[in-house]
């Protein structure tokens, strides 16, 4: 199981340190064994501020055999800016993409902010994957639809979310990241996912975590995740760095 953490570009850091800093946080979860012998990954997610598009360049370029994973959410882009992304991310060698629909302003601190839902993760994935449309991002991406691994963001806690997910998967969707819940996350989904031959992983904030990230992915091994990805909010201070040898398995 990978155990693979998720940050956002800040808006304030300075792109050297941040990307600095970063490579330590990788350098300490490959040394923390939380992975085995296999190199760590990183979810990085755009927000304002830093670039991360020409991060994931030079983080890829800096600690060879990084798996990083790019991630963007509905609410911020329309589909010219995820077109452009798809064009950088193929070029500097980024298969895994993660999509998710965003959280509407009104229940941010962002309330003012307006939101963009040009589109939506189902439509997005359904024209990338089809092949036989010959769609936008096929025209200007070459073997966009083979190269590119699509994780959607979902929830699985009642029957209307296995509904989506069997939708999502149908139209192309490689894998799904299920957002973490105190109520549980349903096995039966997590079962029929793997069984169309997906890769799950468990998406959980670090602040919901009260112990280890090794204690916390052996509290969660029923549910054969292929991953856990942990959302920190520092990348100097944080659940990985903080715990040290615990998270040694």
């Amino acid at each position: 199981m990978q155990i693979i953490p998720q940050i956002e570009t800040p808006v304030k850091e300075s792109y050297i340190d941040f990307e600095k800093n970063l490579l330590k946080l990788t350098e300490a979860v490959k040394e923390s064994g939380l992975n085995g012998n296999a190199e760590p990954g990183l979810v990085l997610e755009q927000n304002f501020g830093i670039n991360a598009l020409m991060l994931c360049r030079d983080l890829l370029e800096k600690q060879k055999g990084l798996k990083i994973f790019f991630a963007f959410n509905m609410r911020d882009k329309n589909r010219i800016s995820i077109l452009s992304d798809l064009i950088t991310l193929r070029q500097i060698g980024v298969k895994n993409v993660i999509v998710s629909e965003g959280v509407h302003p009104l229940k941010t601190p962002f309330r003012g902010a307006k939101p963009v839902y040009d589109t939506d993760v189902p439509a997005f994935i359904m024209t990338l994957k089809n092949k036989s449309s010959k769609g936008i991002y096929e025209h200007y991406v070459p073997d966009a639809a083979g190269f590119f691994n699509i994780g959607a963001v979902v929830r699985a806690t009642v029957p209307a979310d296995t509904l989506k997910i069997k939708k999502l998967a149908n139209i192309g969707a490689d894998s799904f990241i299920i957002n973490y819940s105190a109520a549980g996350v349903d096995k039966g989904t997590v079962d029929y996912i793997k069984s169309e031959n997906k890769k799950v992983f468990l998406s959980v904030k670090e602040s919901d975590i009260h112990d280890s990230p090794a204690y916390f992915a052996k509290n969660n091994a029923e549910y054969g995740f292929d991953g856990i990805i942990i959302k920190i909010m520092n990348e100097e201070d944080n659940i990985f760095m903080r715990h040290g040898d615990k998270n040694k398995k």
